[in-house]
């Protein structure tokens, strides 16, 4: 199990050091920040472009500023965003609890809705319910992010007045006052149902197919012949194992949720990284994308990386020899 820990952790180091590379060159490749950040009236002044090249290190070698970076961010260094004029990890720092918190939610509700959908789904194979479960695990998976949450905009906050449209309400930083909690989860519901859409449909799915899978096994053929009631057979006995495949889906789905919510969060103006990496890339502002994308792909490698080693846990088969 040593071996194998081991080789996932290189895997993921040598990851994020390609990704690291993948994101500095092209970020790079889209101009040239000391252009952008000439003021207007000495847009042709070479002087002024050749201090600002200079005073954020642009004027070295390509490679250099690539070890530079790479050094910098493993201390969560991205340098001073051209437009707030403040450090990236203090921006990073203030918008990764939006994030997370969007992402739990999200991931929450896609367990809560999809698991027991699936298992009914199931159950009840080939009737009218399964039928609808089934069209709605089509829909969630087709259905785009944007054109959902602008339709549960326009009906739940528009016209019915239920929800909130936008933003976070009062709530800042990780842990909310408990006065306002209750704002904070009215806020959360929209964009973490949409987040969730697609991650609750292929729940289901998953969590229909194992399901099936398992009523047709003996074990549990064997618990019916016994006389077990239904419930018990199917709740304590084949949802426990038909849940092994649909928590190994989940942990990977969490590490997608906190890395691709940028679409969500564009669109409720949830402040969180999503919406962070939106605005640099509209302003040109470099180190605020590179610090949103390097800490996003973090996120995804870390989460991936522990569910692999928690699944090598559980199936041995997985492990080297």
């Amino acid at each position: 199990m040593t071996v194998y820990i081991a080789r996932r952790l290189l895997e993921g180091f040598v990851t994020l050091v390609a990704l690291s590379f993948v994101v500095f060159g092209s970020v790079h490749l889209t101009g040239d920040p000391a252009r952008f950040l000439l003021p207007i009236s000495n847009d042709h002044d070479e002087a002024v472009y050749e201090a600002q090249k200079k005073a954020y290190g642009l004027d070295k070698p390509f490679i250099i500023q690539y070890a530079n970076f790479l050094y910098k961010a493993v201390q969560l260094d991205f340098g001073n965003s051209f437009t707030a004029r403040r450090p990236v990890r203090e921006i990073l720092l203030e918008r990764i609890p939006a994030t997370v918190h969007l992402a739990l939610s999200g991931m929450v509700l896609a367990i809560v809705i999809g698991v027991p959908l699936g298992i009914i789904s199931a159950v009840k194979r080939d009737t009218i319910l399964d039928r609808v479960c089934k069209t709605f695990a089509i829909f969630g998976m087709a259905a785009p992010q944007f054109w959902v949450a602008i339709m549960l905009i326009i009906v739940l906050a528009g016209y019915l007045d239920l929800l909130p449209a936008y933003g976070r309400g009062d709530t800042q930083g990780w842990l909310p006052e408990w006065s306002q909690i209750p704002d904070m989860i009215r806020h959360l519901i929209l964009p973490a149902f949409v987040l969730a859409l697609a991650i609750i449909a292929a729940i289901m799915r998953l969590a229909r197919s194992a399901m099936l899978e398992v009523l047709d096994s003996d074990y549990v053929k064997f618990a019916q012949v016994k006389g077990m009631s239904d419930r018990v057979v199917i709740w304590k006995h084949a949802a426990r194992n038909a849940l092994i495949p649909v928590i190994t889906f989940g942990g990977i789905s969490l590490a997608g949720l906190l890395n691709g919510s940028v679409v969500v969060e564009v669109v409720f103006a949830w402040p969180g990284v999503g919406l962070m990496l939106l605005e640099g890339v509209l302003s040109n502002n470099f180190p605020q994308v590179e610090g949103a994308i390097m800490v996003s792909g973090a996120a995804y490698i870390l989460t991936a990386l522990i569910v692999d080693i928690m699944y090598g846990y559980a199936d041995p088969r997985v492990r080297p020899n």
